[in-house]
């Protein structure tokens, strides 16, 4: 039973993800092609095409590319490639470090993305709830002096920092991140950052804060694959202590043992500038996708919310519908009309003793990567549905 549950939200989610004319579950951004990716981070037709045609499909390094490493680890300021492990998605980094950390009890911010706690339960760790709350706009936000009682009360041995939050879109501020860090440093604890969405963190820079500190017990895992709109390539990267890395590496190579040589030049290539086309243009989606969303909300008379502060998705509430049946009522209303969200019940969210609606898990998870004429229109739909 406990390893059936971490699959609901993503039974869910395939249930409805090709088929749904305005599919609004997701939280990457719209698909690209590899031709649009590519072109998009400066490689022409004729380039792209002799380099696929010559690669060799031999196993890449178990590690990751050394040039992709050195990507990677020039965004995390004080790491250098011995930090990086590049992995097949996020997913296999979260895997394998909680593996090697094996937590006796993890805090993380509650609600949660389903695999930041199903792992570590996985194996036994106690789950501390860092609360999110929620205004009466449906407007979220965290209580760092809260989070750290809770943390020095609780005594975790791992505190997961996943910033841009999923589901709420909260970027946690750096002195949140330093305080946590200090608290953690202290009490021998870890920090895991989950950093899917740095890409799409801050409104004036590429990057957003790391949660990331060299020299400490600290390890992040990250990826652009679901700001880039191109989740197929599954490519993703742990940084950290390299004695830890090591031993994930070393069951690694019982697992997927390299990642797919065509995704690491792929990856190579959308890295190298991280001011191409490519990621310009995913931003400027966001940003265009976050302006709709909020003139939206102020005119809407079914729902209520912000849009996220980052990230690809917020928690939307929905007016005059407490009851269960009403609620689900207008679940059904919107897959009829094809418009598909994701009920925050199927994220397990929600505590009966919440003080908030959205707190209680009675809403939905609004994904904002569709393109952004698309997402307008999607929009419009959902009033009227």
């Amino acid at each position: 039973m406990e390893l059936l549950r971490s699959f609901f939200m993503e039974d869910y989610l395939e249930g409805s993800r090709f088929t749904a004319r305005y599919n609004l579950g997701e939280s990457g951004g719209r698909p690209v092609t590899v031709g649009e990716l590519l072109s998009g981070s400066g490689v022409s037709p004729e380039r792209a095409s002799d380099v696929f045609l010559s690669t060799l499909l031999r196993d890449s390094p178990n590690w990751g590319r050394a040039d992709l490493r050195d990507l990677v680890a020039a965004m995390h300021p004080g790491a250098t490639r011995e930090n990086v492990l590049i992995t097949t998605g996020t997913s296999e980094a979260l895997f394998l470090l909680f593996r090697q950390l094996r937590p006796r009890k993890v805090a993380l911010a509650w609600p949660a993305f389903q695999l930041l706690y199903e792992l570590p339960m996985q194996q036994g760790a106690e789950v501390v709830k860092l609360p999110v709350r929620w205004d009466e706009q449906g407007r979220p936000s965290v209580d760092a002096n809260e989070w750290l009682a809770h943390l020095a009360r609780e005594r975790p041995d791992v505190v997961i920092l996943n910033t841009p939050h999923n589901p709420s879109g909260l970027v946690l501020d750096a002195g949140l991140l330093d305080a946590v860090a200090k608290w953690a440093d202290a009490a021998g604890a870890t920090v895991v950052g989950d950093e899917h969405y740095r890409f799409l963190s801050s409104e004036d820079a590429v990057l957003g804060a790391t949660v990331y500190r060299p020299g400490t017990r600290s390890f992040v895992t990250g990826s652009f694959i679901k700001c880039l709109g191109c989740p197929g390539l599954r490519i993703g990267w742990c940084v950290g202590d390299t004695a830890m890395l090591a031993r994930m590496q070393n069951e690694k190579n019982y697992t997927t043992h390299t990642v797919n040589p065509v995704t690491e030049w792929l990856s190579f290539e959308v890295l190298k500038d991280l001011n191409s086309p490519a990621l310009r243009r995913a931003r400027e989606d966001w940003l265009r996708n976050r302006r709709t969303l909020s003139a939206f909300l102020e005119r809407s008379r079914t729902v209520y919310g912000v849009a996220p502060q980052g990230g690809l998705v917020t928690c939307l509430g929905v007016r005059d519908a407490m009851a269960p049946e009403v609620f689900a009522s207008r679940m059904e209303a919107l897959a009829k009309a094809g418009v598909f969200v994701l009920p925050l019940s199927a994220m397990e969210a929600g505590t009966p003793d919440g003080a908030h609606p959205l707190a209680r898990g009675h809403g939905f998870r609004l994904g904002l990567g569709a393109d952004p004429a698309h997402f307008a229109e999607a929009l419009e739909v959902l009033e009227r549905a």
